[in-house]
């Protein structure tokens, strides 16, 4: 299913220069430093404008350090062993980028530290870049710095992008032997391509840093300091000038214009679409907006919306014009174009398209792409399993149960694997595209495609979609509240990687939960407001081991009764069966299998109750 890498890359978008602040916590003897603020410390917002004093009395301010297109402030401490670890590393990364338009400035925010211990730790690294010392904390309070081992990230109109470790090799406690992801290395080189950003914080392990907590400024709110960055971060994927969303959310006027829709979308937790609860699990693709956000976009568009100032606007989002998962091995598609109406409810579209690679192929990345995709809401592609020569997929040929394959709605970008693993594509399979369209007021033809990246060969790990489901419940006339369990049983240890719930148009509520060999239960998802036109997976941010013997509980519950608005018919006892008009019961899951020869994955358990 679809999923944005688990392993994600640090980035920041700029045009084409960076300026690069290491901080190293001790330095900062001037004036001006501001205390904390609303905002301005979370990736995606604008971090206020304050004075840096290094360690030789030059003063400049945020603001003109930030005009060189991007900014690394990274955290320094002279007696931190994680720190000092990171000192060559620090330096060799800012005399690499220098010649690219990249500044270093340090910060010091620890009092201990004296003038002439960060004086000679500039001379035993090298560092050439603004040393700033901090002993009052005004600015680590600002930024909400959590750690010796914390870099910023700004690009030029001083939205922060990144937030988190150079690098992963070396913690509290632990030296890895080689560095596996470059965080600090790819956010420049992504800054410097004007590339979109990935992942944008990072836990950053280092001596933990606290401060002493003081009265918060409250900043005005205005659309170019505040508001515009929620809108592009949020919502400009879909609602942009040639995005599949009905009207752009680009410009002041346009969001002005459509302040109260936004309030209304926003505020009942329609948009962005996200279904997950904010107490349940911790997801790498969530959607939903933070209680700071929402709460300062809602002020904003209830109350007098102020414009403020253009030049505190954040620089405007590049969009890719190719494939998002890069140059594809191969793209299928459609049988045909289809003819989309102007108007009208057009049935579920099912399409069938035959592989024909001479062997089996491992999936790293893919992407399915609407060619009218204003008019596509979202597409689903089952795995049939090959059949004899000659022989085609019936009417009748059923996927869905343990055939997911792809999936994608508005605003997804592609699926991308963890590093060593791949989902196989057996030779000879055939694809069954399930399509939803939805007529918008003008014809429009589509041929949807896929787009396949392969592995070299076998990954490490093979990325396997199971299924907790049920198919044989009967959900009651008038039933409010039906409720239908299914449990998969994990034969050998394995990984979680995601979830997907699937249901129709009776759909109301779904719920995942893990239980242990010895009986304890934990719950990994819960979706109290299933929506049937928005078919969404749910990625762990950190994926989940679980040992042979657990089992995926899966819990769906459906209203069949005259209070819902979708359902086709409150009089009818509705069964399991592919149509929107019937029902379906079905966990899906990724997860990585323990590696091991002729295995079976697991069995499923089904029990229906009231």
């Amino acid at each position: 299913m679809l999923r944005r890498p688990l392993v994600w890359s640090i980035l920041v978008a700029v045009a084409a220069g960076v300026t690069f602040l290491a901080w190293s916590g001790r330095l900062f003897a001037g004036t001006g430093a501001p205390g904390p603020v609303s905002f301005g410390f979370e990736p995606g917002e604008r971090v206020v404008d304050f004075t840096l004093t290094d360690v030789n009395g030059k003063a400049a301010r945020l603001s003109e350090l930030a005009a060189s297109k991007a900014v690394v402030i990274a955290v320094r401490d002279v007696s931190c062993p994680v720190s000092q670890k990171y000192g060559p590393r620090l330096a060799e990364l800012e005399r690499e980028f220098a010649a690219r338009g990249v500044e270093v400035v340090l910060l010091n925010l620890n009092k201990q530290d004296t003038r002439e211990q960060i004086q000679a730790e500039i001379a035993r690294f090298g560092f050439t870049g603004r040393y700033v010392w901090d002993p009052d904390g005004k600015i680590g309070q600002t930024l909400r710095v959590s750690s010796t081992g914390e870099v910023f990230v700004l690009d030029g109109s001083r939205t922060l992008r990144y937030r988190g470790p150079i690098d992963d090799q070396y913690g509290v406690g632990y030296d890895r032997p080689t560095i596996k992801h470059p965080y600090l290395r790819k956010a420049l080189e992504s800054v410097l391509a004007g590339a979109e950003l990935a992942d944008r914080k990072v836990t950053a392990p280092g001596c933990a840093l606290a401060f002493d907590p003081v009265a918060e400024r409250a900043l005005d709110v205005t659309y170019h300091n505040r508001i515009s960055r929620i809108i592009q971060n949020n919502c400009q994927t879909c609602h942009r000038v040639g995005g599949v969303a009905p009207f752009p959310l680009e410009t002041y006027d346009q969001v002005f214009g459509r302040r109260a829709m936004i309030a209304y979308m926003t505020e009942n937790h329609r948009m962005p679409p996200w279904f997950a609860h904010r107490d349940v699990g911790q997801w790498a693709n969530d959607r939903s907006l933070s209680e700071r956000d929402l709460n300062d976009l809602l002020a904003w568009a209830k109350g007098k919306a102020p414009e403020g100032d253009p030049r505190d606007g954040p620089l405007p989002r590049t969009w890719v014009a190719g494939w998002n998962i890069g140059k594809p091995d191969a793209i299928l598609e459609i049988p045909k174009p289809f003819d989309i109406p102007a108007q009208g409810v057009v049935d579920y579209q099912y399409m069938y398209v035959k592989t024909d690679f001479p062997e089996d192929r491992w999936i790293e990345r893919m992407e399915i792409r609407p060619t009218a995709p204003e008019a596509v809401h979202h597409v689903l592609v089952f795995l049939e399993a090959p059949l004899p020569p000659g022989k085609e997929p019936g009417p009748d040929f059923q996927g869905g149960i343990d055939g997911f394959f792809a999936a994608t709605v508005p605003g997804t970008f592609g699926t991308f694997y963890p590093e060593g693993a791949a989902k196989r594509l057996p030779k000879g399979s055939w694809l069954k595209f399930q399509i939803h369209y939805t007529p918008r007021g003008t014809a429009k033809v589509d041929q949807t495609r896929l787009a396949l990246v392969f592995a070299k060969g076998p990954p490490e790990q093979e990325v396997a979609t199971g299924s907790a489901y049920n198919a044989e419940f009967a959900i009651p006339p008038g039933a409010p509240n039906h409720e239908v369990k299914a449990e998969y049983v994990f034969k050998r240890a394995g990984t979680l990687l995601s979830f997907f719930p699937h249901m129709h148009l009776r759909g109301k509520a779904f719920r995942y939960d893990l239980v242990l060999p010895d009986g304890s239960e934990q719950e990994l998802l819960r979706v109290p407001r299933y929506d049937f036109n928005w078919q969404l997976f749910y990625s762990l941010k950190t994926p989940l081991p679980v040992p042979a013997g657990a089992r995926l509980r899966a819990t769906a519950w459906y209203d069949n009764s005259t209070g819902n608005p979708f359902n086709p018919d409150p009089s009818k006892e509705v069964k399991f069966g592919e149509q929107t008009s019937d029902e379906m019961m079905i966990g899906y899951f990724d997860w990585l299998p323990a590696p091991h020869s002729n295995w079976a994955l697991g069995t499923r358990h089904s029990a229906s109750t009231n």
